[in-house]
């Protein structure tokens, strides 16, 4: 994620592409399954690991796309419409390319739009990437955190 934040400053250009694109290119889902990798190798529920992504999703890219639906002019791609013998082949060929990223989306139903990225609750994941940070502010509220005691990683020393 720091690595992300520090590289695409160099790379303008960057954030409108990712942004601009309804359907994730196979370099962003392969990035997105590296991720996905980490949160369930270490120790994540598909669940928790799916409702992180969304809490990271700011973060993961380096920079925050969820209150736009497209590129800054507001242009998108629609999502095609797909069959369903075509949904049960893309999510094989998910499967074996993306094999995390399947792990989250078929934990629990999901639509199509789901996968491409237009079918979660956007409210929903909102309020519970709110809640994060307010409960570890209230945590390091009550530790006594003061930014003389932060560590490189910013958490209280010990901790």
């Amino acid at each position: 994620m720091l690595a992300a934040r520090r590289t695409l400053p160099r790379h303008r250009w960057a954030c409108p592409a990712i942004e601009s694109r309804a359907i994730p290119t196979p370099s962003v889902l392969e990035y997105q399954d590296s991720f996905a990798e980490m949160l369930l190798t270490g120790g994540f529920t598909p669940d928790l690991a799916h409702h992180a992504m969304h809490a990271l999703g700011g973060r993961m890219w380096g920079f925050t796309q969820e209150l736009f639906d497209g590129s800054a002019d507001g242009k998108t791609e629609t999502p095609p419409q797909i069959s369903p013998e075509a949904q049960s082949a893309m999510f094989a060929q998910m499967a074996e390319r993306y094999p995390y990223i399947e792990t989250i989306a078929t934990a629990k139903p999901h639509d199509i739009a789901s996968v491409v990225g237009h079918g979660c609750d956007d409210q929903f994941e909102f309020k519970f990437a709110l809640d994060l940070p307010l409960d570890g502010f209230e945590q390091l509220r009550r530790l006594g955190w003061t930014s003389a005691l932060k560590t490189d990683a910013g958490r209280p020393e010990g901790t």
